[in-house]
């Protein structure tokens, strides 16, 4: 029966319709609910993955250059290829220097019937389609006016002397005042030397110090190096290191002799004798005294690559009239539109901060007495260094003001957005911990992350990754694209989805600014490391929406692999797509498996570093990382163990190396060993903050002491309080091992052998994604914290699953002898139903053996629509750059090689397998007419033993390269010749990739 492709997908998205958006409540019910299924429905899910765990990418809309055809393409094809969500974000051209031609106008009426019809098409695709709530990044535009965008604070001086009546103007700020090293935040170069007239300065407080012109009252000593961190100043750029950002506040200052602190009593308010024009009346006393003007200016940062029509302020972070403005302007007009046409966003976007560091906002003052419980007007003149009561003193109020700031960010922004969406029926993401542009913005990341549905963090490519020296631990991350080997900020996501209750851990996916480099071979390393960080819901980045009249490859964006179906090898993707399903199945099912949980500490910036291994934990056990809000609100124990409301359990809490906790926090901490609790740390000596000072450290004091009791950590390292106890001196590593927790992985290697891990645990199976970290073979046997039940090793590649595994049962453990070949993952799962006293012998990756290697000619066919000969002879395989007929040198595209060999009685029944040596870069088999399948990673081999037979068989094998060559080819030529179109430029001198079959093509068959 023939069946038209439009009508095979409408048939296809009614037979999966039953996805209509439920409300939020309903919504928020099924994202943290941990679903129950049999083992079979287990196996039959990984083989065909469910749309919920497909893949999603962001689909860009550059300067509205989208048409209907275009839309109905993309949205077809990603159904066809297996993904099943879509992130729309509407932006200007231009990154990097890659201009864009101009389409329609963003929230015109041309381009309001385009989203409808977006909007109509994915939903008859069943197509989920999220919405970026901005034009460009962050978030703001024309409806953001001076007063509700982002700001900074400023402050003046004048020095007086009483008594007199002094009745004058103050001083303005400087316009710039305190932000001599501002160099990293967008735009910054546009905005930042503005008169301040022009930036919309305001008043916040005004105060008189005694003034003893010796500068004892000043932090002036090497406590100074930290003051740009500790008052929110310090610019950085995104490359800072998470431990870099928190290291400078985490620096306690300690009073000296030398000092000369300002009492707090003798802080004099003057806020209520200046008017609006700042003319000061006050009878000033006897003495000199220095008058400290506070206000704050807007930062003057905008939108980046935002289009000029929706292009504007970035909000006011700190505030929720900034949101709020943006939905109203913005995210009701996306859901009426949607509206009309039957259908909703599945979500609204919030994309990564890449703002200005923001530190101030207009009701500062009143944020911070609600979250700190005190006045903050006596102690503003520490915002420049200025000490007043004492130096601790000073430092706390900065930890206060900063962690007020990091309380509004995530309440007043991320939880108003959250609700504002909730209230609409929809969901909410956000990639609300960075990286940052501004590195060292105080934010608290966890709890940001926590006000999320979906949280969200991103993955980048480095510019030469698939050189693995690129990747090592010594290289920066403008290099690497990696800190110390991980991902910058995914396991701070991955942390904050555990702890909140989150099911999905997201990440913006493969961003790079490489074109057409790569392909899903080259992916793979990336995504396996993200995996094991965490992430189990990627979005690529990126896809842009293209109109098929432009031809190919198309107008691209100057960032992000290009992953769309004007790619070279998109026709081919379908099996990646699958790869990325069954991993993402099986990585959301239950819950993570952690064994130690992490206390960050109440410090802000509050980040969590890259996926490491504590020295004092060592390898083969994995974490989690908690912030205060969780610790006080979310973390109880039963049976021993720490556990969380939506079932995350640990073993022990392990507490910072500081000597300040607030008194809330001792306090949940002391309760928590005595109910049962293991909890690693120091005492400590004193409050972080000043509410209740100083009895809120004479309390300290009375807990540490009946908690911690004589442990020094040298000769007394454990007490007994409770049911529980508390540790000092001993590594984590031996705690655990003191309870009879013995790794949850563990594997033999040599030369520098690494696999990386994850561990799931659900009411169906123990579930492990291992996977190679190098682009070699190895050999090793793992062990697995598992007992009496019978492995299974699952092929998220192939689909496939092996039940005969050979395994042994070790000191309550389970070991298994794997085999990897470079950068091969595999799924080791363990299912509830089966037991295994002794150990199978039966052979679980059998070794291969080279039956024949197929050299002599190939036939090899091209296409002539992209310049390519019909049909050529190969003698013997060879890269398509070195040919020396330029239609083949400089073709990009498809190529069809074919071959017959004979073959004597199959290998005597044995599989038999194809390995097809090198590929450039994806390839496609059948044999006697017979399809097997696409390989796009290693082993790049295919089992064969289905279609092969003895004597002749005829080989064909689709290989599809990338687009550089016929892109380097057509710079030579006139435009009125090139076949390519785009707005990319490549040099005609460039050098040519690698391209086509390169082998050896043999047949193997196991051992």
């Amino acid at each position: 029966m023939n069946i038209n492709r439009r009508k095979f997908l409408e048939v296809s998205s009614l037979a999966t319709a039953g996805a209509a958006l439920l409300n939020s409540n309903t919504m928020a019910a099924v994202i943290n609910s941990v679903n129950i299924i049999g083992v079979n429905e287990l196996r039959r899910n990984f083989l065909h993955p469910p749309d919920g765990t497909k893949s999603s990418c962001y689909w860009w809309w550059f300067n509205g250059l989208v048409d209907k055809e275009g839309i109905t393409r993309d949205l077809e094809e990603f159904r066809l290829k297996g993904m099943g969500e879509v992130l729309l974000v509407n932006s200007a051209g231009g990154l990097g220097g890659v201009p864009f031609p101009q389409g329609v106008k963003f929230l015109s009426e041309e381009w309001k019937e385009l989203y409808r019809h977006a909007m109509k098409e994915a939903k008859r695709l069943n197509i989920a389609v999220g919405v970026n709530l901005s034009s460009g990044w962050c978030m703001g535009g024309p409806w953001i006016k001076p007063e509700n965008s982002g700001r900074w604070y400023l402050q003046s001086e004048l020095s007086v002397t009483g008594p007199q009546k002094f009745s004058d103007k103050l001083p303005l700020p400087g316009n710039r005042a305190g932000y001599d090293h501002v160099f990293n935040p967008p735009g910054f170069k546009d905005y930042i030397d503005l008169p301040l007239e022009k930036l919309d300065y305001r008043d916040t407080a005004i105060v008189a110090i005694p003034d003893n012109d010796t500068g004892g009252n000043c932090i002036i000593d090497e406590r100074s190096k930290v003051l740009a961190a500790k008052t929110n100043h310090k610019d950085a750029s995104n490359f800072i290191l998470a431990t870099d950002v928190m290291g400078p506040v985490l620096s306690e200052w300690h009073n000296n002799p030398s000092d000369q602190p300002v009492p707090i009593t003798q802080v004099i308010d003057l806020s209520s004798h200046v008017d609006k024009n700042g003319h000061l009346d006050w009878d000033v006393p006897q003495g000199k005294w220095k008058i400290i003007r506070t206000g704050h200016r807007m930062t003057g940062s905008r939108l980046m690559i935002a289009q000029p029509e929706a292009d504007g302020l970035s909000i006011d972070w700190f505030d929720h009239k900034g949101v709020e403005l943006q939905f109203e302007n913005l995210g009701r007009i996306l859901l009426e539109e949607a509206a009309k046409v039957g259908n909703k966003p599945k979500y609204f976007c919030d994309d990564s901060f890449e703002d200005g560091f923001p530190n101030w906002t207009a009701n500062m003052l009143e944020q911070f007495e609600k979250y700190r419980g005190y006045n903050a007007k006596p102690y503003l003149p520490v915002l420049s260094g200025y000490i007043i009561g004492s130096a601790e003193i000073s430092d706390r109020f900065l930890n206060d003001y900063r962690k007020t700031l990091g309380d509004c960010m995530a309440d007043e922004h991320y939880k108003r957005f959250a609700d504002l969406c909730h209230d609409a029926g929809i969901l909410v993401q956000n990639e609300a911990a960075g990286p940052s542009r501004s590195g060292a913005i105080c934010i608290d990341g966890l709890k940001n992350l926590g006000r999320s549905d979906f949280p969200m963090g991103e993955f980048w490519l480095g510019p030469n990754h698939e050189d693995e020296n690129t990747l090592t631990d010594d290289k920066p991350y403008g290099v690497s694209r990696l800190d110390k080997g991980q991902n910058k900020v995914t396991k701070m996501v991955a942390s904050a989805a555990h702890i909140y209750g989150r099911e999905t851990v997201s990440a913006e996916a493969f961003t790079t600014m490489r074109h057409w480099l790569d392909y899903p071979g080259s992916l793979k390393q990336a995504l396996d490391r993200a995996y094991c960080e965490g992430v189990n819901r990627i979005a690529i980045h990126t896809s842009t929406a293209t109109r098929p009249k432009d031809g190919k490859p198309g107008y691209e964006y100057g960032a992000g692999t290009h992953f769309n179906p004007n790619v070279t090898w998109w026709e081919k993707s379908g099996a990646f797509f699958d790869y990325v399903a069954r991993c993402q199945y099986l990585l959301r099912l239950g819950r993570f498996v952690a064994d130690v949980l992490f206390y960050n500490g109440d410090t802000t910036p509050n980040l969590v570093a890259q996926k490491h291994t504590d020295p004092s934990l060592g390898e083969g056990y994995d974490y989690d990382v908690c912030n205060e809000e969780v610790l006080l609100t979310r973390l109880s124990v039963k049976n021993g163990r720490l556990i969380l409301p939506n079932g995350m359990s640990y073993s022990v809490l392990v507490l910072p190396d500081n000597n300040r906790m607030p008194l809330a926090v001792l306090n949940k901490i002391s309760s928590l060993i005595k109910a049962g609790a293991i909890v690693i740390g120091k005492k400590p000596l004193q409050d972080s903050g000043l509410k209740n000072y100083p009895h809120c450290d004479e309390e300290i004091k009375t807990i540490t002491k009946q908690v911690w009791g004589n442990i020094d950590g040298k000769n007394i390292k454990l007490n007994h309080y409770g049911s529980g106890r508390v540790v000092f001196g001993d590594s984590i590593r031996h705690i655990l091992l003191q309870n009879n927790i013995l790794p949850d992985f563990e594997y033999t290697r040599k030369d520098g052998d690494w696999i990386d891990f994850i561990h799931r645990t659900t009411p169906e199976a123990e579930i492990y994604f291992i996977t190679n970290r190098h682009g070699k073979p190895l050999q090793s046997t793992c062990t697995f914290r598992v007992k009496n039940r019978t492995p299974e090793i699952w092929d998220a590649v192939t689909g496939k699953i092996n039940n005969k595994v050979n395994f042994q049962h070790v000191n309550g453990r389970t070991g298994i002898s794997l085999t990897f070949e470079a950068f091969q993952s595999w799924f080791i799962v363990f299912p509830v139903n089966s037991s295994a006293p002794t150990a199978k012998s039966s052979t679980d990756l059998p070794q291969l053996k080279r039956v024949k290697e197929l050299t002599g000619a190939w036939n090899v066919e091209f296409d002539t629509k992209w310049g390519g000969p019909e049909v050529v002879e190969f003698g013997s395989l060879q890269d398509w750059s070195q040919h020396p007929d330029e239609r083949i040198k400089y073709y990009s595209g498809k190529a069809i090689y074919t071959k017959s060999f004979d073959l004597e009685a199959a290998a005597n029944h044995k599989p038999v397998y194809i390995d097809l040596g090198i590929v450039k870069n994806i390839a496609d088999v059948s044999l006697n007419g017979k399809h097997l399948g696409i390989v796009w990673t290693a082993p790049w081999r295919i089992d064969a033993s289905s279609a092969l037979k003895s004597g002749e068989n005829v080989l064909k094998i689709e290989v599809i390269n990338l687009w550089p060559n016929r892109l380097i080819g057509d710079a030579a030529l006139p435009a009125q010749k090139r076949l390519t179109n785009t707005n990319i430029v490549f040099k005609k001198d460039a050098p040519l990739l690698p391209s086509g079959l390169l082998g050896p093509v043999t047949i193997q068959a196991e051992d």
